[in-house]
């Protein structure tokens, strides 16, 4: 009860203090972190675990930073330096105030720093191109002349490859630096041909095979360096060179498409497809390789909608043909914004098409003159949870997507009547989650890289066969089917050889290759093995069961 009349004296009784909450500083992040712990036995996505992470961090400041100052008895001053103190850093470090920047691999997670001005492409030199006047370029049957080999997958011939390679272990031919970005290696004979970023200049770069010397270069004077979201996926071109009738066709990562001489690397034309064509950057680079077919370049380059001018046929301008003699717009078509994955030819219901999974939908385009023939929904955003993996043809009739984000695949069934087309979901399951990389088909099952993790699923039902988890990590590397095994570089530089079976997975044997976070595709032409990464590349003579190669790897770094 409020007392009427004050003590004797005239005082008055002070107030009671207000409760402070001394316990929040040590509780809060106790609470965060026990949250973390609890969602890492049971989530199995390594990239959603590192942004809980992230996240636990910034509430961890955030909440000291709003004790402090509404909560704590310390002097005003004080309370202001402490908070200043708490969210200083972790504003400069994820608004990316410092001079720093972070190396990450696939999951977010943070492998390196390094000073923003020393990013390894800016200490090497433009490629000393040969004295050659020009090169002979002879086809041969393993070639490897395109993304994935110019298939709907990553797939060579077996040259017999021994796999005790403790005994008779690959043998280096070359290793040295190399610009960067994570374009693979496209191969016609003796010369490989691969995008990279040197400085200010992005290369498109053929190399001899057997010595690794440049041969020639072609250089626009143009810089992906993307700041924000975009850096978690570094700098340089992403796509791979596709080399058809003594041309190159390369597609670099702000959007420019060139043709160049095979044999001299001189430019032939070059488009810019932001500024003749009206597409737009994406995040994390333009990254659809081209193919060719037909006399015409095709190259997924779409945007939303908004930013999209319909020619005077109504047609957008999501997907392209130019003409590989000239570079002149043959047709465009579609509105919907690209995706990071590459278009594929197909024959579907008799009916030659062009499949490419965008942003939200996978588009198929008539191959003749660009029309959508139909859609269907694949969940997608280029800004977030992008989709990266190319839809694989199955048959006749049916086509297999696949994404990583937690997502998996579907197996779809494509009905055709006429010119009326339907789209029947077979199976849609949380199995083959690919982030970065493709799968692999093989008798039935399909091989991919679910998340970390190498996954074994049987194609006509989507049901898990095995799945490995693996020390050191697969990570987000790739797969290449060669014969009936997988040769898997993972995403931490290593060779690992493993066998088709669906009933167990088996080992055969494995190689340090390259070091640093590797997301490029690997190629194998014959009995040698290319890789490469953002820093390194090297080729590796892989011994096998008819010649041998009988020497250790060989110390050649450049």
């Amino acid at each position: 009860m409020t007392e009427l009349f004050p003590p004797a004296g005239g005082a008055v009784a002070p107030a009671s203090p207000p409760q402070r909450r001394s316990w929040f500083p040590l509780v809060w992040p106790v609470a965060l972190a026990g949250i973390w712990l609890a969602a890492a036995l049971i989530v199995e996505d390594r990239g959603l675990l590192n942004s809980m992470k992230h996240a636990a961090i910034i509430l961890t400041a955030v909440g000291w930073t709003i004790w402090l100052l509404g909560f704590s008895q310390a002097p005003s001053g004080r309370r202001w330096g402490l908070a200043a103190l708490i969210m200083g850093p972790i504003v400069a470090f994820y608004f990316q105030l410092l001079p720093i920047e972070t190396v990450n691999d696939g999951d977010v997670g943070i492998v390196g720093i390094r000073w923003r001005w020393a990013d390894p492409d800016r200490d090497l030199a433009p490629p000393t191109n040969s004295d050659q006047v020009s090169l002979d370029w002879q086809a041969t049957p393993t070639d490897y002349p395109a993304f994935l080999g110019g298939k709907f997958f990553a797939q060579a011939d077996d040259p017999g490859i021994a796999v005790d390679w403790e005994a008779n272990p690959p043998r280096q031919l070359w290793k040295q630096r190399i610009g960067a970005g994570w374009s693979g290696f496209a191969v016609v004979g003796d010369y490989a041909v691969t995008q990279e970023q040197r400085g200010d200049e992005e290369l498109v770069t053929c190399y001899d095979i057997s010595t690794g010397k440049p041969v020639w270069s072609h250089s626009n004077p143009v810089r992906f360096d993307p700041s924000g979201g975009g850096s978690l996926g570094g700098i340089g071109p992403r796509a791979t060179p596709t080399i058809h009738d003594g041309r190159v066709y390369a597609h670099g990562a702000t959007g420019i498409v060139d043709c160049l001489d095979a044999s001299t690397g001189e430019a032939i034309w070059s488009v810019d497809t932001v500024a003749e064509l009206n597409a737009a950057p994406l995040l994390w680079g333009k990254s659809s390789s081209p193919i060719v077919d037909d006399g015409l370049v095709i190259v997924s380059i779409g945007d939303p909608a908004a930013n999209i001018t319909p020619d005077s046929d109504g047609q957008g301008h999501s997907l392209v043909a130019l003409s590989a003699e000239t570079g002149e717009l043959v047709w465009s078509a579609g509105d919907r914004r690209a995706s990071y994955a590459t278009p594929v030819m197909a024959t579907l219901g008799g009916v030659e098409q062009i499949l490419v999974v965008n942003e939200a939908f996978l588009t198929s385009h008539d191959a003749d003159d660009g029309t959508v023939l139909w859609e269907h929904p694949w969940p997608g955003d280029s800004d977030a949870n992008a989709s990266t993996s190319q839809p694989v043809p199955v048959g006749d009739d049916r086509v297999l997507l696949s994404k990583g984000y937690g997502e998996g695949a579907e197996l779809i069934q494509i009905n055709r009547d006429g010119d009326d087309w339907a789209i029947e979901r077979v199976w849609k399951k949380p199995v083959l989650k690919t982030k970065f990389c493709n799968v692999v088909v093989h008798d039935g099952f399909v091989y991919a890289l679910d998340d970390a993790n190498l996954q074994c699923v049987q194609l006509a039902s989507g049901k898990q066969a095995w799945k490995k988890r693996r020390r050191p990590r697969f990570g987000h590397g790739q797969l290449l089917l060669v014969g009936d095994r997988l040769l898997v570089l993972t995403e931490e530089g290593e060779v690992v050889l493993v066998a088709t079976d669906p009933k167990k997975y088996e080992e055969l044997a494995s190689l340090p290759a390259i070091e640093g976070v590797t997301w490029n595709n690997p190629t194998l032409v014959g009995d040698r093995l290319l890789v490469r990464n953002a820093e390194w590349a090297a080729c590796f003579q892989l011994p096998t069961t008819a010649a041998p190669s009988g020497n250790r790897v060989a110390e050649t770094d450049r």
